[in-house]
């Protein structure tokens, strides 16, 4: 079967010889999707592979969503292909998904335990007695007056996304692993590039 052309992939606002496509599967339905759509531009789409209504969303089935969308185009060498899972009640077949990942020269941007962990990330240090995704989701009520997963106030992140990325990068010690061992997240990693793509 012949491929479709990366351009169609593109519309009016893009530069269409040179944008960058950033193609991330999510474990999410509404998140990380309304998320990572802020950063389109020009020089960047950023197309998101969201779990759909048929809610699968255990990494094995984000990465089958990853792999069936790459078949369908022709990609540049510089396009990028990233997860966004959390490890949350997923650890076993993390293990085997990351390294798949890997052998196919995806990314990843894995977060311990959850995708929240990045949102709380952008207005303070993590707070010592903040553990499980119920615990960020509660940070960030109090932060923001209130949090919705499938209505996120978009404009409450911009401003601090380096905020994020620094508190992050500090959090991230043990850079072996595929995920970090304490709290933390690498969503940083797919920031961190589309930033710079937009910069360049």
């Amino acid at each position: 079967m012949r491929k479709i052309n990366r351009t169609k992939l593109l519309d009016r606002k893009h530069d269409r010889r040179s944008a960058k496509l950033f193609v991330i599967a999510t474990e999410g339905k509404d998140t990380e999707k309304q998320y990572f759509e802020m950063f389109g531009s020009r020089k960047v789409k950023v197309e998101i592979l969201a779990t759909g209504d048929d809610n699968k969303s255990a990494p094995e089935y984000v990465l089958e969503r990853l792999d069936k969308f790459k078949d369908l185009y022709d990609f540049n060498e510089e396009d990028e292909f990233w997860l966004v899972i959390d490890v949350d009640r997923w650890r076993k077949q993390l293990i085997t998904v990351c390294r798949q990942a890997n052998q196919k020269g995806y990314q990843l941007a894995i977060s311990n335990p959850c995708f929240e962990i990045w949102l709380c990330l952008h207005f303070r240090d993590l707070h010592p007695t903040d553990k499980t995704c119920k615990h960020f989701e509660a940070r960030l009520k109090a932060d923001l007056g209130g949090y919705n997963k499938s209505n996120l106030d978009i404009f409450a992140y911009q401003p601090n996304v380096e905020s994020a990325i620094k508190r992050s990068r500090n959090l991230d010690l043990n850079l072996k692993g595929s995920w970090t061992s304490e709290l933390g997240t690498r969503v940083y990693k797919l920031v961190e590039s589309i930033l710079q793509s937009l910069n360049d």
